[in-house]
């Protein structure tokens, strides 16, 4: 049981399964990049989103086996996720897994796993998101997400979704400083970025919630 339900959480971090997809592959002159360092993370530029879901933690985990594709959809604003590519050996969760994420603009973005904690009733995971293609993410050194769920009844699951960033400091807006990071807050995170977060997190419940209708 324990098993399964840290492989169902994998999934419902927004983070499948699933084999190598037909619908990315590593563009030409691709190469394996290395990981940068983190700064600490009271650092970085953050939001989070948060929701309660109606339902245990198991039935949470167990419910949210899809891939990512199905959660990260394009906006008006923003890109969606067209498919994944593992680059490491395994299936994407452990620490040090790594894959490249294909974007629905054509851009792609190195993820790496770097923190997993499981327990009875709370679940966090980590990751390290960086070398965006994408012109939505020009400026961005790199992203950091992280899942915390945490069953706070026994038909109660919620759900805390953060992401940090790190600007790079020779391209706008990191070279501006202090009022580089206000723009970059202001119209990018608390807005563009919000709101694909926020139309995840919503898809993410109504699809568990459904999944445990049908279960009754």
């Amino acid at each position: 049981m324990r098993k399964f339900q840290y492989m169902f959480y994998l999934a419902l971090a927004g983070l499948p399964l699933v084999a190598h997809g037909q619908d990315c592959a590593p563009p030409p002159g691709f190469v394996n990049p290395p990981r940068p360092d983190i700064a600490p993370l009271e650092q970085l530029l953050s939001h989070t989103e948060e929701m309660q879901v109606a339902v245990p933690l198991a039935t949470v985990l167990a419910a949210s086996n899809r891939p990512l594709k199905d959660g990260l959809k394009p906006t008006k604003d923003m890109p969606g996720v067209s498919g994944t590519f593992r680059l490491t050996d395994g299936p994407f969760g452990s620490v040090g897994s790594r894959r490249l994420v294909c974007l629905t603009d054509g851009g792609t973005a190195v993820e790496e796993v770097v923190h997993f904690e499981l327990g009875q009733e709370n679940r966090r995971f980590r990751y390290v998101v960086w070398n965006y293609t994408s012109p939505k993410f020009r400026g961005v050194s790199y992203g950091v997400g992280e899942f915390v769920h945490t069953q706070t009844a026994p038909n109660q699951t919620h759900v805390a979704w953060t992401y940090r960033f790190a600007l790079d400091q020779d391209k706008s807006p990191g070279r501006y400083g202090r009022f580089g990071k206000f723009l970059f807050r202001t119209f990018f995170l608390e807005q563009e970025f919000a709101g694909m977060m926020h139309g995840a997190m919503q898809r993410g419940k109504a699809h568990v919630e459904s999944i445990s209708k049908e279960s009754t």
